[in-house]
């Protein structure tokens, strides 16, 4: 990868160099941007298997500033550098980079947790799973609306068959960004992959994947016209017939909910909020049940406590020789899905861009007209 051995503390043995602690596994965080700085770096802070011990980023400026933030030995400007320095390594680049990257260090036997969406390609994906195959390192995708506690509770819930015979589903999520980006990547397709459908939808449609099974694409409409999109709306079915609308936004606020229809009640469920409301009403419109799910005797989740969670099930896949709760696999299925709606995609209509009627010719005082 063209690694400077001059242009990073690491290499020339400048920096604090702090001491990694021993009972943890030492972890490189490859890409310095805003998910980076403002949720793994402070969720490895509070880890109990991880220590930060290395930070790659072009700018080697924003890497040192980070790393003197929260005590890390050395940066680099290279992924190069994360062998023999560190045995696990956070990918958090721009889209169209997770998957060389991860590839060259799965090869090398380094344990990679993915940012999301694992790749841009479905054939991407499926080299970072030969990757890691061949490196015998584990491959985890960083999809943390997964380690919601109302995640495994709406499994759960609908595996039981509480609501009855599912009849549809409808979800909607719409945030206006205000993320801090630290690049314009996600500007432009051919470095994001995509625009919201890959940004916000590749957590939801993982979790309608995680909560339904195997979906097909039977509309997707956005308004990207050639370029990304800021909304999108699909129409998805699962094999067993269920059938479910999907929108999602970047430039309206939506309800932010997932609504499940059942012969006997309905679910209505929180999708944005990591410490979610759930409401569950009986089929005549009787409310039952209305509350947050949490695990006994903690508080409500936040963001950073889902990226914690994330990260210490990676490390305790690491430390059991197991798969993680978020797989390669799981993240090739989101992406395919995200592939296929793609497939699909008619422009999505957009009443301010419908032609004007044309006016018709003015009368002229006493003439024929």
């Amino acid at each position: 990868m063209g690694y400077d051995a001059g242009s990073a503390d690491c290499a020339s043995g400048r920096g604090p160099h702090l001491p990694v602690d021993d009972s943890k596994l030492p972890v490189a965080v490859i890409g310095c941007g805003a998910v980076a700085a403002g949720h793994y770096l402070p969720a490895l802070a509070a880890s109990r298997r991880f220590a930060p011990a290395l930070l790659v980023d072009r700018d080697l400026a924003r890497a040192r500033a980070l790393a003197d933030r929260w005590g890390v030995a050395a940066v680099a400007a290279d992924a190069d550098a994360v062998a023999g320095r560190a045995a696990a390594a956070v990918v958090a680049l721009p889209n169209h980079l997770h998957a060389p990257v991860a590839i060259d260090l799965l090869g090398r036997g380094v344990h990679v947790l993915v940012e999301k969406p694992m790749a841009t390609t479905v054939a991407e994906c499926d080299a970072m799973l030969a990757a890691a195959q061949e490196g015998q390192a584990i491959l985890g995708v960083g999809l943390q609306f997964r380690f919601f506690d109302s995640t495994l509770w709406v499994r759960d819930l609908l595996a039981a068959g509480l609501l009855g015979e599912l009849e549809r589903f409808e979800l909607r999520l719409g945030v206006v960004s205000n993320w801090p980006f630290a690049s314009d990547y996600f500007l432009r397709r051919e470095t994001a992959g995509g625009g919201v459908l890959v940004d916000y939808g590749v957590h939801v449609l993982d979790l309608l994947l995680f909560w339904l099974g195997e979906l097909t694409v039977e509309r997707c409409r956005h308004d990207g016209m050639g370029g990304v999109e800021s909304d999108c709306e699909l129409e998805l079915a699962t094999a067993a017939g269920l059938s479910g609308a999907v929108e999602i936004s970047r430039s309206r606020n939506l309800g932010n909910t997932c609504l499940f229809t059942g012969a006997r009640a309905s679910l209505e469920v929180g999708i944005w909020d990591p410490d979610p409301p759930v409401v569950l009403h009986r089929a005549g419109g009787e409310r039952v049940l209305a509350g947050r799910v949490r695990r006994p005797g903690e508080p409500g989740l936040d963001f950073n406590g889902a990226f914690l969670r994330s990260l210490d099930d990676f490390g305790a896949a690491i430390g059991a020789g197991r798969a993680p709760a978020v797989t390669g696999e799981d993240g090739r299925r989101a992406v395919a899905l995200i592939e296929a709606c793609y497939a699909a995609a008619e422009p999505l209509e957009l009443p301010w861009l419908r032609p004007a009627r044309p006016a018709r010719p003015a009368r002229l005082a006493g003439g024929e007209g």
